[in-house]
């Protein structure tokens, strides 16, 4: 039986911070905390052996990853919507919506449209993917195809830049950090908040059963990709570093 208190809007969640074309190097950065209960079983960030183009997390349960990028340059990442689970729980995994779009070589927009027409076929979520030449935004929540144009957004459990000050302050920090290139230990800082103690105002969650698992980094630009997981356990203390850092390629 699923917790309904688990998926409850008060509850913290997962974040996304996004910076689209910075500067005329950087076509992406990404900071992101994973936040997950600490029993479902996935693997750590790697190549993927059935796919060797594909770096990212996998989730054993259900299958697919929460966040990924192909050697190529493009990204996907999918978030939870912050809401009570609807009855009967649809049938798709929302793991699918990233690992399907990595897989493949349709741009965003083609891809967004194929999935909101069989977006009732999955729970609420958030969407954002990059072909390395477009990033849009899709929820089924929102149903409607966003393409997101330089700037910088902040992404949780509600529609993209809500008013979660986890959110707001969180873009706020990846827009000063602009200012310093973007350095890889700034970036973890910034996702190692952990409030002070006011509804969604922890960036970084410490919890027995639940809490922030990994948090990534993926710096893109038009040549490379650097792509950082650092995995925590239940107590909120650092386990281990997964650093790649390779050329795109063609295709």
């Amino acid at each position: 039986m699923i917790n309904s208190l688990f998926f409850k809007i008060e509850n913290p969640m997962c974040l996304i911070l996004l910076a689209i074309s910075p500067d005329e190097n950087l076509q992406l950065v990404v900071a992101a905390n994973r936040d997950e209960q600490h029993s479902r079983p996935s693997r750590q960030a790697a190549f993927w052996t059935e796919n060797n183009r594909i770096l990212g997390g996998q989730d054993i349960q259900a299958g697919g990853t929460w966040l990924g990028v192909t050697t190529s340059g493009r990204f996907a990442a999918v978030t939870n919507f912050a809401e009570d689970p609807p009855e009967p729980l649809p049938p798709r995994s929302r793991g699918e919506l990233t690992r399907n779009f990595l897989e493949g070589q349709s741009s965003c927009h083609n891809y967004l449209s194929q999935v909101h027409e069989v977006s009732d076929e999955y729970r609420g979520f958030n969407l954002v993917i990059s072909d390395g030449n477009k990033t849009c935004y899709y929820s089924n929540r929102g149903n409607q195809i966003t393409e997101l144009k330089p700037g910088f957004y902040g992404l949780s459990n509600q529609l993209l830049d809500c008013t979660w000050n986890k959110v707001i302050s969180g873009r706020n920090q990846l827009r000063q950090l602009s200012s310093s290139n973007f350095q890889i230990d700034s970036l973890f800082d910034l996702l190692s908040c952990r409030g002070d103690g006011t509804i969604h105002s922890a960036k970084f969650i410490v919890g027995e059963t639940y809490g922030t698992r990994s948090c990534t980094v993926v710096r893109m630009t038009r040549s490379g990709i650097q792509f950082e997981e650092r995995n925590f356990d239940a107590k909120g203390m650092l386990g281990s570093v997964n650093r790649f850092n390779f050329k795109k390629t063609q295709g």
